[in-house]
């Protein structure tokens, strides 16, 4: 073992010394006496004699396969693969070196490149179940489900009593609504081996697709018998156990499968929203919140947080979620259906009619939103219609009252659809001021007073914007902003607003740019980090953007 050992630390697999001389029987005993050492665990001294073996004989294709697998057990994956490769070169007709690679690049989570292999085993004739079942997994981790059908059938054919072969097809067909087929197929391969807890797992999926939820828990109770420390099983019998009615059996398996898995944020979604039903809104808010926490970019956490705060009555929190969510994946209509029922329910009609627009246009099919889309549209033309009754109203009053000065500290309103990542702060009520001392009448009523500063005058030419970006009119709103700014060259909604227009105009790095100095002027501006992560993102700075985005988060928290 001693000359074997040192031939190991030396040789590198892909050099060889010029002058050895190959002696085949030599290398086929040190093969051999590496296999022995693999069958008592011996890995190291078993990779000493494949080495041996390669170097007494370069075309010993077996012995590369074999210190491969060793390579592979322990974790050297590109050692693996160049002794899988060589083990090709030499042999490229062998069919066992493409099985063998093919097996390797599946285990490491790599099945487009297993593949190919499988095909060139298969097309040397290598038919046997565990090629067809191997390909056949391949082809069902990349969805090309109607392929691994055919091969899984065609490995059972080669051998009916192969479990693996029944399980790989049942997935298939149930990946494809099949459900009553894909239990036919469980109950077989239970047949054959009846505690493959995976299977049970698998067929109560199949269940709940026919919504036979009795039977779906019965095969949960088993697996979970089987296996009570499997996160999957009790995910599963929680969510079954819901639609039995079960609350309390769901909090149940939710719970124990957070001890097994704590990082799981569907179990923590799932446990919160049966706290929400029931009304426990401290519980609930703790498994939202949690939920976020362990993934700061998931927009359902978000959004199910939101429901939260507005159910315990703190909705600029709960807005500032919802357009966080929005903000992270503006092309799913969740967010804007949420947001847009929150400002439905708290009366602000306009706001929800463009967020629930944009629900609508994401998911034309989405009913809910529809409807409440049709409630919003409602409600507005009948406030416009009580407006404009006001107005044709006759003036019973002498003196006209100027129009309450904006605050400038008001954020702007939802621009339109958002560009990845970005969000726009929902507006927060302030008190209007109060309204000046009436004079006596006047054979003419005085004009509105014009701004008396810079300042007031720079949020007049804000507020237009505001209006033109609602309009979709950003490069009118930006010459709006650009007075703004020089108006009052600290008024950060400024800069972000122009900075929010030119990122709707694909122009990155001006939009960096406003928000960075929005930022400048306002440390604590959440809208205006979360907005910079999706300019930041799409120049391709992944990591300022996330920065930027636990900073939003860190701030709305507050």
């Amino acid at each position: 073992m001693a000359v074997a050992t040192a031939i190991a630390v030396s040789l590198t697999g892909a050099i060889f010394a010029a002058d050895a001389k190959v002696d085949k029987k030599k290398a086929q005993a040190a093969y051999q006496r590496g296999l022995e050492d693999d069958k008592h665990g011996q890995r190291a001294d078993a990779i000493a004699a494949y080495s041996e073996a390669v170097l007494l004989d370069p075309s010993n294709a077996a012995a590369y396969r074999a210190r491969a697998g060793d390579y592979s057990a322990q974790g050297e994956r590109d050692k693996a693969s160049a002794d899988f490769d060589r083990a090709v070169a030499v042999a490229p007709g062998d069919p066992a070196n493409y099985l063998a690679r093919a097996g390797f690049f599946a285990a490491i989570g790599a099945p487009a490149r297993a593949i190919p292999d499988y095909n060139t085993a298969i097309g040397l004739r290598l038919e046997r179940t565990e090629v067809y079942t191997g390909r056949g997994n391949a082809f069902l981790a990349t969805a090309q489900y109607p392929k691994a059908i055919d091969d899984f059938t065609q490995a059972i054919k080669l051998r009916p009593d192969n479990p693996e072969a029944y399980k790989g097809r049942g997935i298939a067909l149930e990946n494809q609504a099949k459900y009553r087929e894909a239990i036919e197929d469980f109950t077989i391969c239970l047949s054959h081996r009846p505690d493959y807890q995976e299977v049970y797992v698998e067929r109560a999926l199949s269940y709940a697709g026919l919504a036979d939820f009795e039977h779906s828990r019965a095969d949960l109770d088993v697996a979970v018998r089987l296996r009570p420390e499997d996160p999957r099983a009790l995910r599963t019998r929680g969510a079954v156990r819901e639609r039995l009615s079960d609350d309390d059996g769901a909090i149940a398996d939710y719970t124990a499968a957070m001890r097994y898995d704590p990082t799981d944020v569907r179990l923590f979604l799932a446990r919160g929203a049966i706290y929400a039903r029931h009304g426990k809104h401290p519980e609930a808010f703790a498994d939202r919140n949690r939920a976020v926490l362990l993934d700061a970019h998931s927009p359902d956490a978000y959004t199910a947080r939101a429901a939260t705060y507005h159910a315990m009555g703190d909705h600029e929190k709960a807005f500032a979620d919802n357009t966080m969510a929005i903000g992270l994946d503006p092309n799913s209509p969740a967010g804007w259906l949420a947001r847009g029922n929150a400002y439905y329910l708290l009366g602000r009609f306009d706001e929800a009619l463009a967020d629930l627009k944009h629900a609508v246009a994401l998911d034309p099919s989405g009913q809910q939103a529809r409807q409440l889309l049709d409630l919003a549209q409602a409600k507005v033309k009948e406030t416009v219609d009580r407006q404009r009754a006001t107005e044709a109203a006759p003036d019973t009053v002498a003196i006209t009252l100027p129009a309450p000065k904006p605050d400038p500290e008001a954020p702007q309103t939802q621009p339109g659809p958002l560009p990845p990542a970005a969000a726009v702060e929902p507006p927060q009520p302030r008190p209007e001021p109060a309204a000046p001392k009436v004079e006596p009448p006047q054979p003419k009523p005085p004009a509105a007073p014009e701004p008396q500063t810079a300042e007031d005058a720079a949020i007049v030419h804000h507020m237009r914007a505001r209006k033109l970006m609602d309009a979709e009119q950003f490069r009118e709103a930006i010459g709006e902003l650009n007075e703004a700014i020089h108006l009052d060259p600290g008024l950060s909604l400024a800069y972000n607003a122009r900075g929010y227009a030119h990122l709707r105009l694909l122009q990155y790095k001006e939009a960096a740019a406003d928000f960075d100095q929005a930022i400048r002027l306002n440390s604590a501006y959440a809208n205006a980090y979360q907005n910079r992560a999706a300019a930041r993102r799409l120049l391709g700075d992944k990591a300022g953007a996330d920065a930027d985005l636990a900073k939003a988060q860190e701030l709305t928290k507050k």
